[in-house]
């Protein structure tokens, strides 16, 4: 489940009855305030906003019937196009109604004095408090004008409604009456109460992908099981809960279910709350926020599975956790916990579950730049890097390249840290500092096992290169990564290792630059002709930095989208559906850079030639850069040019 991150909005950021992050009535009243100076917007454009409706579909009922979104917009729901939420929703929305998300609404603890939870149930509402002399209550039809009759003769106070959906509301009185439940047990248990409730977050707008309940009961299990504040911060016990085992577990199967790849515990001080966030598609996703009370004890659970120490506070700490000896699925999590202010401390885990390496077909290369690659790996000898930044995909170009010729007449070495992706047949090893296994000695050790291929997971120090580039010369195809931000740069960084020029040109067979960026969605994506104005644009673009003319880009991205004339060259931009979270995005597509090195290349790096004389030739030969790669994949539909400028900037 992922939920969305109360945070204060910031000016100029809210719009007229849009989903927005107040979570007291302080921020109600600011984003009311901001929303007053929106434009006013008709049904149709309210509907297009809220995507409940497309152009397309809108156009047809006009054509159709020109009074239907005027005087009869409610025959919208009799033809099933809206449910009765939705066209509530968007008759909000035309009103100037602002919208909340009720679940994770701080409300006022007098609210339900003024409104009864029965009478709150019975009307189908949340009350959330008195604010500016009103009294501010959620319902998912806002602009009912009998509503808001009954209820201001119920309550004796000027009423103010907002938008909220009816399942959000169902769940929040659901939660209310646990609450209340809770508040009439042992001493104490108000108090516990009110502060499950401050907890309690939503889901962000869009989602629906299970019910919060279940995790909403798991936070109360491990509030009323940790006891106190002073009792949460002492000892392993609360770390032990059954509902904080149940908590800790549910969260890593969520992230492996959502295919996140991180999941970030970031605690803060006194009684704010700890965030948890996931890493999803190389973007950081808000997930749960939880009281101050469970901080500690989430981070000693962590600590436990890691088997690291619990007592230790001062110093970072490293280890591993295997979720299936806690009852969950096959994954291996690399755990990092490190001390932040005020003793606190943050955790970053990362999913490693194991993979299949992906075929070079499947790593948005372009035909070009697979057929290099190929090339690359039917070798016999030589050196072969990927560069780029942490994150950026390459160990699985790497990968992929070992799939190529993982055959029973080759033996393969490999030597990583961490070992993420498995394959039969390779021989992995694991790097262990801490023992004097580091790559430098692995690399001594394989060439001593008879190795046909080679892969170290990273070139960082001198010692390590100079035997890389040794085993390339003599018979080894070796691959391995650098973090250096492009091919070009990539050369000189080796030779500011130290390492022989005429050797490294010599065992040198290419570089492979990348980085990852998001897809857009392939279900909603809507594409439409570039305009002249933006094609211009993006040819300046493309040509910026680089020795090519106009023309020359012209040609090149005309080429990448398979057309002739400018005027036919199409555009995608996002949009948003279920199948994306209405986000527009789905999935991350690599942007390469591969400098082969040729006759001239070699010659330069011999002659220590500046990265720039080495960029410009490798560009005139045919190279393309992250740029070039990532503008043709703009105009082949694959990405939108913010994703692509992502890439290269």
């Amino acid at each position: 489940m992922n939920t969305a991150f109360p945070t204060a909005p910031a000016p100029g950021q809210v719009s007229a009855g849009a989903p927005f992050p107040a979570i007291n009535l302080p921020d109600l009243l600011l984003v009311i305030e901001r929303q007053q100076h929106q434009p006013i917007v008709s049904l149709r454009e309210a509907l297009i906003q809220l995507r409940l409706l497309d152009e397309t579909a809108l156009d047809a009922l006009e054509r159709e019937d020109p009074s239907l979104l005027r005087s009869r917009s409610a025959e919208l729901v009799q033809r099933v196009l809206l449910t009765e939420d939705e066209w509530h929703r968007a008759l909000a929305r035309v009103a100037g109604v602002v919208e909340v998300e009720v679940l994770g609404f701080e409300v006022d603890r007098h609210a339900f004095d003024v409104l009864s939870l029965r009478q709150a149930h019975d009307l189908r509402v949340v009350p959330l408090g008195m604010a500016d002399e009103r009294f501010f209550v959620a319902s998912s039809t806002p602009t009912s004008s009998e509503l808001h009759r009954q209820l201001r003769s119920i309550t004796g106070h000027s009423i103010a409604l907002v938008w909220a959906s009816s399942e959000a509301i169902e769940r929040r009185l659901s939660l209310q009456q646990r609450i209340a439940q809770a508040a009439s047990g042992p001493a104490g248990a108000g108090a516990l109460a009110r502060e499950i409730q401050r907890s309690m977050i939503p889901m962000q707008p869009g989602e629906a992908h299970v019910s919060a309940s279940p995790l909403e009961d798991l936070v109360m299990q491990a509030m009323v099981e940790v006891g106190s504040g002073a009792e949460a911060e002492q000892g392993v016990s609360a770390s032990e809960s059954a509902g904080m085992v149940r908590l800790v577990n549910s969260m890593i199967a969520e992230a492996q279910r959502t295919q996140a790849s991180d999941i970030h515990i970031e605690a803060n001080a006194g009684e704010a709350q700890t965030t948890i966030r996931f890493r999803r598609d190389g973007e950081l996703e808000p997930y749960l926020v939880l009281p101050a009370r469970l901080r500690a004890p989430l981070v000693s659970r962590i600590k436990i599975m890691a088997r690291l120490d619990i007592a230790e506070r001062r110093r970072p700490q490293d280890g591993k956790i295997d979720f299936s000896e806690f009852g969950g699925k096959a994954l291996e999590l690399r755990v990092a916990v490190m001390p932040t202010h005020d003793g606190l401390e943050d955790v970053v885990l990362r999913l490693l579950e194991s993979a299949k390496p992906l075929p070079l077909s499947k790593l948005g290369l372009q035909p070009r730049d697979q057929e290099l690659i190929a090339g690359f790996s039917g070798r016999s000898f030589g050196l072969v890097l990927a560069a780029g930044p942490t994150g950026s995909g390459k160990t699985t170009t790497l990968h992929s390249i070992l799939a190529e010729v993982n055959t029973a007449e080759r033996k393969i070495w490999t030597a990583e840290d961490p070992i993420e992706i498995t394959q039969p047949g390779l021989r992995q090893v694991q790097m262990n500092p801490k023992i004097g296994l580091t790559f430098a000695s692995a690399m001594r050790g394989f060439l001593r096992a008879d190795p046909d291929i080679i892969m170290i997971g990273e070139i960082r120090d001198a010692e390590t290169a100079k035997i890389a580039i040794e085993a390339s010369l003599t018979g080894h195809l070796v691959l391995s990564t650098l973090h250096t931000n492009n091919a070009s740069e990539s050369v000189v960084r080796l030779l500011d290792l130290g390492m022989d020029p005429m050797n490294f040109a010599d065992s040198l067979l290419g570089i492979v630059a990348q980085r990852l960026t998001r897809c857009l969605c392939p279900r909603c994506a809507r594409e439409r002709a570039a305009t002249p104005e933006e094609w211009r644009a993006l040819v300046q673009e493309y040509a910026e930095g680089s020795p090519l003319t106009e023309a020359d880009a012209q040609a090149r991205l005309l080429q990448a989208a398979g057309v002739d004339q400018p005027g036919a060259v199409r555009l995608r931009q996002p949009v948003g559906c279920e199948h994306c979270a209405g986000k527009g995005y789905k999935g991350r597509l690599g942007i390469y850079e591969i400098l082969q090195n040729s006759r001239g290349i070699r010659q330069l790096i011999q002659n220590r030639a500046r990265p720039s004389e080495i960029f410009d030739a490798a560009v005139l030969e045919g190279m393309r850069t992250l740029r070039h790669d990532a503008l043709e994949k703009v105009v082949q539909g694959k990405i939108d040019l913010l994703q692509a400028r992502s890439a290269y900037r």
